[in-house]
């Protein structure tokens, strides 16, 4: 079936404006050029993808619409459009004629009515459709042949899920039409729609879920039996039915174009040339001529266009001529102290930096390879370089072979640093927080963020961490990620045809048991046969039917032997999709690796994460999870991997940190810690300690880390809470310096409003001052788990910088290319593994000074499999 690519042109440009770092890129003429930039990088992703044989832009008119008509303040309130993007709208046009794409405006309509029309005009003639847009409203359109490619920011870089009629229906929890409803109830305040004041997005689609529509619900509106509600819905009817009205898309709006019309055509040549050179898009052009739409072309000179100049860029402390243009020399020679760097790009793909320097500010054009003044410059150990969010730009510097030396500042990092419970990550928002004043973002607003992050990182106590750990860690990270991990896609196949039987397997006891079929993924469907027809008694009916979720299965599980089953099938599938499937598509087709992305300023405690793909969440207690680590592998026959992991370090972290005598002995003899807690406990000999004892003691050793509770306790053991709570007195009797010193960090907490690690970061907990009990509790257990779990990643990233410093130090051709946790995870040469090994439990060990030794256990293997 051939397909159709609708684009939202106003949404797009404006996601691609402030959804970016790149809001205020500027060619050397002075035109902004940021969303443009954004924009084609967008387009050209999804037509690269898709190959649409017809497509077409859909934009707004600056006219007032049928949805005005009928309603005034329909979008009032909104506010103007920047100055720096409505000049990019006549480019943005500009650029899509000449790439041969439709371009539709229709007075009294919105874009996104356009779309919709010609939704169903692909609809009726059997054309796949996807709509490209930034705007949520689009939902409603999906249909087995339309799907909408939602686009959005995170981490200031774009990403685009695509929405078909079963993903909407997971994300909301209705199907794509109903959604029209949903928003007559909730209203959207964005477009000044009023909605049924005080009904919000969580009862609209309750709501609609149970009753299926807007005019089912007002027939039924007596039933209703939360009072207030029905109050709200019965004298509000007449602005609910108005909101659906301003909601809904049109479908068919009066369009001139014909489906034959929005045909893609032949890109104009000359025209998109013209643009592209004033807006100087190289990396776009090079995309373009990638995907066969454009010829390439050679300079005038007949050289390679490359650019080795830099240009002096206006500024309120610039003096210099703009666009005057200085040799790389010249600037790298000027260059004394400090510099600041202000990548702009996105995906790596950067058109040029700014750079700050004394009171100059140039910009440096990214064409060709970057010139040898510059290199040496960046590799430099005497230059600071201040940054925001640099780990993108040290590992687009390593693909060019620059290793980037003297990371003196990155704000997104210090912004963390300072408050890990915010999570905004937009240098704007950051900007606010570190100064308290809004600026415009350019390179300039560098030197005051720094200014205000280090002064008050000194003031909380933090320097030494954020020079010696954090700061050198985010080279180590873009080193890792540079290395990736090599897989063997044959194994996982094979690993997925054994999953692929195995759930086929447990499928079919399942309906055995059941005596039908059903789906088993539906929770409906499974409640019905749990707690229905199987007659089993915790189930608990809602209007949107059973509980199905773990704890409830957990509760259930020697009622029927059907339980285990799903249990063990729900396990199945989530590792075949997640590990097998997912691990799959991302692949790197030509280095048989994949590129993981490793985070230093997600986690409140300080731990690192991992995204695509996630390889920190692959079980490593069930046989099915150790079998996914078979994939990973060696780079070739001449390397082996190398494994080093710290043996219950978050248990020896507390040991030193409460002083308990018992628990710090029991490590400096390098004892069973779990084998001697459950002798203490239950008052036997070490020798006659069951292995239920122990299992026992080390649930209790790891869940008081967790701040556990006699009723956890109770559920994780399957035991009575009252023995529970007789376990966990018993064992704060074995220890206690452990009782006193957990008290003591509730109360810190308390007094100071935050907890901390042995070097002092921190996490703020304003839950402890909450009203509910549940979230002072929560408060509670996190005011005892930071400052442990905490510590326990502030050594173990101590210990990845020196790993990465001895083995460069060490002339190595061995990479560290993976962090799990408290795991370490080396692609090592095999002649040199010997003193990989040595080296690897060394630096781990000396990483930090604790009363009880550090243990490091280090194996190898063919596989990371054979690694444990």
């Amino acid at each position: 079936m051939d397909r159709i690519l609708l684009i939202d042109g106003n949404s797009i440009l404006n996601r691609a404006f402030y959804g970016t770092q790149n809001s205020f890129l500027k060619n050397a003429e002075g035109l902004y050029t940021g969303a443009l930039f954004g924009f084609m990088n967008i387009y050209l992703k999804q037509a690269e993808e898709l190959r649409p044989e017809y497509a077409a832009v859909a934009f707004d008119v600056k006219a007032p619409t049928f949805r005005h008509e009928r309603y005034t303040e329909y979008k009032a309130g909104r506010k103007g459009m920047p100055e720096e993007l409505a000049m990019q709208f006549p480019i943005v046009k500009e650029l899509i004629d000449a790439m041969g794409i439709s371009r539709i405006e229709l007075p009294g309509y919105e874009a996104d009515d356009i779309l919709g029309t010609y939704a169903r005009i692909a609809t009726e003639n059997h054309l796949i459709c996807y709509i490209m847009t930034g705007d949520r409203d689009a939902l409603q359109l999906v249909n087995e042949n339309v799907h909408v490619l939602l686009c959005s920011t995170q981490k200031g870089r774009p990403q685009t899920d695509e929405y078909d009629i079963e993903t909407v229906k997971q994300k909301y929890g209705v199907l794509p039409p109903q959604l029209i409803d949903v928003k007559a109830l909730m209203g959207d305040a964005s477009d000044n729609i009023p909605g049924v004041p005080g009904v919000g997005e969580k009862t609209a689609s309750a709501l609609i879920s149970e009753y299926g529509s807007l005019d089912e619900v007002y027939a039924h509106v007596e039933e209703i039996k939360k009072a207030a509600l029905q109050t709200k819905l019965k004298e509000n009817k007449e602005l609910a039915y108005l909101s659906r009205f301003l909601g809904e898309i049109e479908t068919h709006a009066p369009a001139e174009q014909q489906l034959a019309d929005l045909r893609v055509g032949s890109v104009q040549t000359e025209a998109l040339n013209s643009l592209l050179e004033r807006l100087e898009f190289k990396s776009i052009k090079k995309k373009i001529i990638a995907m066969g739409l454009l010829e390439e072309t050679m300079p005038a000179d007949g050289g390679d266009g490359a650019l080795s100049l830099f240009t002096l860029m206006e500024g309120p402390a610039i003096e210099a001529e703009p666009g005057k243009l200085i040799s790389a020399g010249e600037f790298a020679a000027a260059v004394k102290e400090r510099i600041y760097l202000y990548p702009n790009g996105q995906d790596e793909q950067y058109q040029y930096f700014d750079v700050s320097y004394g009171d100059e500010t140039v910009f440096y054009r990214c064409e060709g390879a970057i010139e040898p003044e510059i290199r040496e410059l960046f590799e430099r150990k005497d230059i600071k370089k201040v940054l925001f969010n640099a780990k993108p730009f040290i590992l687009y510097l390593l693909k060019q072979g620059i290793r980037f030396e003297n990371l003196s500042c990155d704000l997104s990092i210090a912004s963390y640093l300072l408050d890990s419970t915010r999570k905004s990550d937009n240098i704007e928002d950051v900007c606010r927080y570190l100064t308290g004043k809004q600026m415009p973002v350019n390179v300039q607003i560098l030197k005051p963020m720094c200014d205000a992050a280090i002064k008050r990182i000194a003031e909380d106590g933090m320097t030494e961490l954020f020079e010696t750990v954090e700061l050198p860690l985010v080279r180590v990270l873009a080193e890792m990620e540079y290395e990736g991990l090599h897989v063997d896609g044959a194994v996982l196949r094979e690993e997925g045809k054994e999953f692929d039987a195995k759930i086929e397997s447990l499928t079919k006891d399942i309906f055995a048991f059941a005596g039908h079929e059903f789906n088993i993924n539906s929770p409906k469907q499974l409640g019905t046969v749990l707690f229905e027809e199987l007659g089993l008694k915790s189930g608990k009916k809602n209007k949107h039917g059973y509980s199905t979720n773990q704890d409830v299965l957990e509760s259930i599980s020697f009622e029927h032997p059907i339980i285990p089953f799903i249990t063990e099938y729900r396990q199945n599938t989530k590792l075949k999709s997640t590990y097998i499937d997912g691990l799959t598509n991302v692949i790197d087709p030509v280095t048989k690796r994949v590129y993981s992305c490793f985070n230093q300023t997600i986690t409140a405690t300080g731990r690192l994460s991992s995204t695509e793909p996630n390889l920190q969440n692959i079980p490593v207690r069930t046989e099915l999870g150790k079998l996914i680590r078979k994939a990973f592998i060696p780079t070739d026959e001449n390397h082996i991997l190398v494994d080093a992991d710290y043996s219950q370090i978050e248990l020896r972290v507390l040991a030193h940190m409460s002083g308990d005598v018992a628990m710090q002995e029991a490590f400096q003899k390098d004892s069973d810690i779990h084998t001697i807690t459950a002798a203490q406990v239950n008052g036997v000999t070490p020798a006659e300690v069951t292995p239920q004892m122990r299992s026992r003691a080390k649930a209790v050793n790891f869940g008081i880390v967790y701040g556990i509770s006699d009723f956890g306790l109770s559920r994780d053991l399957g035991i009575p809470i009252y023995e529970a709570k007789k376990y966990i007195e018993s064992y704060f009797r074995q220890y206690p310096g452990v009782e006193k010193f957990m008290e003591s960090l509730v109360a810190f907490a308390k007094e100071h409003g935050y907890a901390q690690t042995m070097m002092g970061r921190r996490r703020y907990l304003p839950e402890l001052n909450s009203a509910k009990y549940t979230v002072r509790q929560f408060g509670e257990r996190v005011a005892m788990n930071m400052p442990i779990q905490g510590t326990a990643a502030d050594i173990i990233k101590i210990a990845m910088i020196r790993v990465n410093e001895e083995l460069r130090a060490g002339g190595y051709a061995s990479k560290l290319i993976l962090q799990v946790h408290d795991e370490l995870l080396i692609d090592a040469v095999k002649t040199e593994q010997e003193e990989v090994k040595a080296l690897l439990k060394r630096c781990m060990q000396d990483a930090f000074v604790l009363d009880v030794p550090l243990r490091v256990d280090v194996t190898t293997g063919k596989s990371w499999y054979e690694c444990k």
